[in-house]
């Protein structure tokens, strides 16, 4: 056979990818970096991905973690791209879906979410990643259902046969029992937000939002304080989904096992801090490799001037009756919050220097 030069090699080689779609360009380097022992991240973040390793996490408080989150990665060790997966507890009307624009629009991040039916011609029986006519892109599964995370673990999505940069589902317990594994663990991140204020804007939401399964008609005719004293108000959610209680009375003890999760899994973000938080899940996950630091910075300002019209709904004022009505449904709630802003700032401090 007659020798090619390396050099046309490159070249052949070099065409060769440029052909490919996004996709496939991917999941190619993806594993020639697994091949050459993992991606080389930026000396800046080389440092703050090592989570809290070789420091004392927040002091405990005697919960304990439940068995089906074992495979979540604990905050004592330090983050491993090669075998771990960023997983995004999605908590509805906490700036999940902003956070969700800045990771495919500033990022370029492949996501496994509830998009992923939408690929055209739905396959299946196959895991494939797919790009929408706006350039975003998604593995084709539903991790907001049941039977779509029935389905996804099947098809093997947590055993790294597919390139998925972030997964999302609300449904902690389920997803991660399901989907992770002590070989391809997850790693939880959050963004969390004032129970109230979430009260508030589902409300406002659901009452119109009639293209929405969840769209709720009888809100129509509720005041806020109705909502509040109705069986239709959530009924502490990022608790009871935390513990895996969804109905019956909460204790002191369900309380403990919540926080002891956040304080051992999960890195936190805060709504109202949601740029710094972004910047924060971006240095900490490596993303920064991904895009220009200049160009992240200012799709991100761009997607948070944009925000999402659902939460531009007038707030209650602390102390106001209704305000209150909304805090005694959403107690536990309150408390569980209130310990993510103090291991925010516990974080900023010990993993990002802040």
């Amino acid at each position: 056979f007659k020798q090619i030069s390396p050099g046309l090699m490159m070249i052949t080689c070099f065409f060769a990818f440029r052909s490919l779609d996004r996709a496939t360009q991917r999941s190619l380097i993806r594993y020639a970096e697994s091949y050459n022992g993992g991606p080389v991240p930026p000396a800046r973040n080389a440092t703050h991905r090592k989570g809290l390793r070789n420091r004392q996490l927040p002091i405990g408080l005697g919960g304990r973690v439940p068995e089906a989150l074992k495979d979540l990665a604990d905050m004592s060790t330090e983050y491993d791209p090669r075998s771990e997966t960023p997983y995004f507890w999605d908590i509805h009307f906490a700036g999940e879906s902003i956070a969700e624009s800045i990771f495919s629009k500033c990022h370029f991040l492949i996501q496994a979410c509830e998009h992923g039916l939408k690929q055209p011609g739905y396959t299946e029986d196959t895991l494939q990643v797919f790009e929408t006519t706006n350039g975003e892109m998604y593995v084709n599964v539903d991790t907001t259902s049941k039977k779509g995370i029935r389905r996804a673990k099947k098809l093997g999505l947590g055993e790294h046969r597919i390139v998925v940069d972030v997964m999302m589902s609300p449904r902690i317990h389920l997803f991660s029992s399901s989907i992770f594994s002590s070989h391809y663990k997850g790693r939880l991140f959050a963004l969390f937000r004032n129970p109230v204020d979430r009260a508030v804007s589902m409300y406002h939401y659901l009452s119109s939002a009639s293209w929405d399964p969840m769209y709720n008609p009888k809100l129509k005719t509720m005041t806020i304080m109705d909502y509040a004293n109705s069986p239709s108000v959530e009924n502490n959610w990022m608790t009871r989904f935390l513990i895996n209680k969804p109905g019956g009375r909460l204790v002191k003890e369900d309380m403990l096992i919540a926080k002891e999760i956040l304080r051992t899994k999960c890195l936190v973000g805060l709504f109202e801090e949601m740029e710094n938080s972004m910047i924060r899940f971006q240095e900490y996950f490596g993303w920064s490799q991904k895009a220009p630091l200049d160009q992240v910075s200012k799709c991100r300002k761009a997607v948070l001037a944009a925000g999402d019209r659902r939460h531009d709904t007038p707030l209650l004022e602390p102390g106001t009756k209704t305000y209150l009505a909304l805090a005694r449904v959403n107690k536990f709630d309150l408390e569980l919050y209130e310990y993510a802003r103090n291991l925010y700032k516990i974080q900023g401090e010990q993993i990002f220097g802040a």
